[in-house]
């Protein structure tokens, strides 16, 4: 199969959204970048066409799915991820046989991680606890690396079957058994922010928190100011109340982190995703209602530092910012 085709095809499988995990040609090249020269570079390539030939076959049961209840398309889909998974799998053991240095291992650590927290996307109840690459965003020591490693290889799979499970458990409307199987989720999730700890900077926070309000609205307005006034009091004094309100924000933002962790390590469910649906639990309505209302005592303060960023403007630029909205 030439390369183009194996673009096609694996570009087609994933539009499709059918098959998960899978390693297109830009996952191998960017995990290995320059690692592959010489003889490895064409044993390399063999393995991976192969690899794509294959997992094009899983698609051929795609018709199975037209008439399918929706527990029965679950079913199928956890059918294909699981060979997906396989064959990903067995292209790994392969590539890791061509070599067992250093930067060949970490090459092959950095697929496997790549790969498979883009498929945990697909099919997840629980959305927003996200399994967030450090690696791919910060510089972790090779140690860590292969701790994440470990992580996966020994809780993907249970992962993967879990939330398919719960997945049909909330069609069905089996609540009881789809919060066991949420319990395990935030059990894991725990258990992986345990690891990726001391390497959470803002960057890495804002990909693990996706529900965080970052305040964007703020800083357009701050940039729109620097961009369009050419008065130095202006811009220091958006200066000030930029900082300002970073701090008050960092701290909200905090706190809502840390009643967002408890919630998943004491309580064992997730209030930023519907999961198995509503939450009769005491204790689980009063997080919700706490978040709702440190969110918007957020909002609130960052609708209040976009109204003194604006005071700080001549009125015709004022208007002139208000004609662009």
């Amino acid at each position: 199969m030439s390369t183009g085709l194996v673009i096609a095809v694996l570009s087609s499988l994933m539009g499709g959204g059918l098959v998960q995990p899978i390693c297109t040609p830009r996952d191998f090249q960017n995990a290995f970048r320059n690692s592959i020269q010489g003889d490895n570079e064409f044993i390399a390539k063999v393995i991976f066409d192969d690899y794509a030939e294959q997992v094009q076959a899983i698609n051929a049961g795609e018709t199975e799915k037209e008439n399918a209840t929706p527990s029965q398309q679950l079913a199928i889909e956890l059918q294909y991820a699981t060979e997906a998974d396989m064959l990903f799998d067995e292209l790994l053991s392969s590539l890791s046989a061509i070599n067992n240095d250093i930067e060949w291992r970490i090459s092959i650590a950095n697929l496997r991680r790549s790969v498979l927290l883009e498929a945990r996307k697909f099919t997840n109840p629980w959305p927003a606890t996200v399994w967030v690459d450090v690696p791919g965003i910060a510089t972790v020591p090779d140690d860590v690396l292969f701790q994440i490693d470990t992580f996966l290889l020994n809780n993907i799979d249970k992962d993967r079957t879990e939330r398919f499970m719960a997945s049909a458990l909330q069609i069905g409307g089996n609540v009881l058994k789809c919060k066991a199987y949420e319990k395990q989720s935030m059990q894991r999730w725990c258990e992986y922010l345990d690891i990726i700890a001391p390497y959470i900077d803002e960057e890495v926070s804002i990909a693990l928190y996706p529900q965080l309000d970052t305040g964007e609205e703020v800083e357009r307005i701050a940039n729109w100011i620097y961009k369009n006034s050419n008065d130095a009091k202006v811009h220091e004094s958006v200066l000030k109340q930029l900082s300002i309100w970073k701090t008050i924000k960092k701290k909200q933002n905090d706190t809502i982190i840390q009643l967002v962790i408890n919630a998943r390590k004491q309580l064992g469910f997730d209030p930023w995703s519907r999961g198995c649906g509503q939450q009769a639990d005491t204790a689980a309505y009063k997080v919700k209602n706490e978040l709702m209302q440190k969110s918007a005592e957020i909002n609130e303060f960052d609708n209040s530092t976009n109204n003194v960023l604006l005071r700080l403007l001549p009125e015709e630029l004022r208007h002139s910012f208000e004609s662009e909205e």
